[in-house]
């Protein structure tokens, strides 16, 4: 067919049309405390029509090197990681995007962190007095213990019917009782991020952080503000576009899926543009340049 034809136009328009062209850039496997292997979260990404898929546990980068080979070079794997960290006096989740994941500094701090969460699981266990069999089973398979894995083993026990059970009969009442996990100064994890060559996003930013806060994590560094989430209500991503489009901050977005409940927050069900991921990787801001200016909100 000549290709100048309108028909084979056409045709290159709907197969343009046709490719993936969105990324889900918050998702958790095995490696912390998702219940999707890092190879199943890939199939269910591509599954899902998804060209970008960012695997972001907590605390740890252990998953990445499973999830690329699963790819097959079919979906990029963003490396990623959402950081314990602490700002104001509260925990706050730091996503880092794009770092490399030999960077030794960020590697121990993370390490540090894991520690203490396993720590943290161990006296959770003891104080519930968990079968010691299981509790081992759980802590030598996940590198990223959480409070969700106490939750399953109390399930796996026949002690909890639900993981909400779980938490409102005997995690919720030990809040206060055991030691709390290591939380790394905000702007240290940032610092994190960029050493490692990423670019750093504030996860599901808290409602009650006002343009102040947000301003002051800018001065910090932070890259990005994550809008797009499976928040109750719309409110809150509007105010958050709108708080980045002023601040010249990037927008990230996705699932926060754990596994296949709930439902709305399965893998792909939040998603941002694959030019998103673009500007997230690249710098670039609103006028196309690269790491000479303000970032500018996608």
């Amino acid at each position: 067919m000549p290709r100048r034809q309108p028909f084979t136009a056409l045709c290159r328009q709907m197969a343009a049309l046709a490719l993936p062209s969105r990324a889900d850039l918050h998702v958790h496997s095995t490696a912390s405390d998702g219940e999707y292997t890092p190879s199943q979260v890939v199939h269910l990404a591509r599954r899902a029509g998804l060209a970008a898929v960012a695997l972001s546990d907590h605390d740890t980068l252990a998953g990445i090197a499973e999830a690329r080979a699963a790819a097959e070079g079919q979906i990029e794997v963003v490396p990623a990681v959402e950081i314990t960290a602490e700002f104001l006096g509260r925990e706050v989740h730091l996503l880092g995007y794009f770092v490399r994941l030999d960077h030794p500094e960020l590697n121990a701090a993370l390490e540090r962190v894991c520690v203490s969460r396993r720590q943290r699981f161990e006296e959770y266990c003891e104080k519930l007095a968990l079968h010691e069999d299981r509790v081992k089973l759980t802590a030598d398979t996940t590198p990223s213990l959480g409070r969700r894995h106490v939750a399953r083993t109390l399930i796996a026990c026949g002690i909890a019917r639900t993981t909400d059970d779980a938490f409102r009969r005997f995690l919720k009442p030990l809040r206060g009782v055991v030691a709390p996990k290591i939380r790394i100064p905000v702007d240290e994890a940032i610092a994190l991020v960029h050493g490692a060559g990423g670019r750093a996003s504030l996860a599901h930013p808290p409602a009650e952080f006002d343009d102040t806060a947000f301003l002051r994590l800018k001065e910090m560094g932070l890259d990005a503000l994550e809008a797009e989430y499976a928040w109750r209500r719309s409110a809150p991503a509007i105010r958050l576009r709108g708080i980045a489009e002023n601040l010249g901050l990037l927008t990230t977005g996705g699932s926060d899926c754990h596994g296949p409940l709930p439902p709305h927050r399965g893998i792909g069900s939040v998603t941002i543009p694959i030019d998103g991921v673009v500007r997230l990787r690249g710098g670039e801001h609103a006028s196309g340049s690269r790491d000479g200016g303000t970032l500018g909100s996608t």
